[in-house]
């Protein structure tokens, strides 16, 4: 089955799992869930890594344990939340040596602390062959922001802009497997900055880790909005808009806002462009001249 088809499929079954747990905010379907404990909106989000998807076996331990928990940390930062504290597992083939094992998790254990993030518990396990993929799984416990709240997915509105920040595209490195989506730095100070500013202004947001194209796409559906994007508008690492918006694992922001947003962008310094248009309708195009192009499979589809 496709992620796609799966994630929707999870999304069906859980509609109703905000009625019958009023403690549940918001559940499957967003970069994290929001789960009220006392009196305390929580983020709530869980990603992995795997050997031969997410990194290949010659990557430096370093870099894994670097990307495995930067991925949930840009969860918390797409919903312009604060992490608090982080779970790890680790899943590591049978007789993987022991001074490796404790220095990936040394690692682990530096790079969460790097973004205030301390690892507070976790497991570890052995997999039954030596050529089984080491898989680690990252849960990320965050604050949502004190005045502005969660941002969800599905806020977009007609007429806001469409936004991301940095540049897009070329994130892998085929020859040498490195490249930018081992090392990129979450967007939290920036997502701060626009829930700070914008407030509630600020309508929708995500990280793009599977495309541009395909994760638009599922901004324009949650929101019930068509998404109108100008290919010479994408801020890119490549050439060619079709790559920089089909590429993945960027972990670039992408927001909808409303307003006067361009003065106070360029005040700030921060790398964000605006790419395209909020209107009414549904889908997502990228407008080529005269030619308006669905870009919903442009983008990684895990198998």
């Amino acid at each position: 089955m496709r992620e796609s088809e799966l994630l929707a499929k999870i999304a069906e079954r859980s509609a109703s799992l905000t009625r019958a747990f009023p403690h549940v905010a918001v559940g499957p379907g967003d970069d994290c869930a929001v789960v009220r404990i006392g009196n305390t909106d929580c983020l709530l989000t869980v990603d992995q890594v795997i050997e031969g998807s997410h990194f290949r076996k010659a990557t430096p331990l370093d870099l894994i344990a670097r990307k495995a928990i930067a991925r949930s940390i840009s969860d918390i930062a797409a919903m312009a939340g604060t992490p608090v504290c982080a779970l790890a597992t680790g899943a590591l083939p049978k007789g993987f040596e022991q001074s490796k094992a404790d220095e990936l998790f040394d690692c682990m254990k530096r790079w969460a602390e790097h973004w205030a993030c301390p690892l507070v518990g976790g497991d570890i396990a052995s997999l039954p062959q030596t050529s089984d993929p080491m898989t680690l799984t990252v849960t990320v416990i965050g604050s949502t922001h004190p005045a502005r709240g969660p941002v969800l997915r599905s806020g977009a509105q007609a007429g806001d802009g469409i936004y991301v920040t940095g540049k897009l595209g070329g994130s892998f490195d085929a020859a040498s497997g490195l490249g930018k989506h081992l090392t990129f730095e979450p967007r939290l100070a920036e997502a701060r900055w626009l829930a700070d500013t914008l407030g509630a202004r600020l309508h929708s947001m995500m990280d793009i880790s599977d495309g541009l194209g395909r994760d638009a796409s599922r901004m324009a559906d949650a929101s019930k909005v068509r998404f109108e994007i100008q290919p010479e508008l994408i801020p890119r690492n490549t050439p060619d808009w079709r790559r920089a918006a089909s590429d993945g694992e960027d972990h670039e922001l992408l927001f909808a806002a409303s307003g006067e947003v361009a003065h106070a962008i360029a005040s700030s310094g921060l790398p964000i462009t605006r790419i395209g248009s909020v209107m009414a309708g549904s889908g997502c195009f990228i407008i080529d001249g005269a030619t308006a192009i669905d870009v919903r499979d442009l983008g990684w589809e895990h198998t």
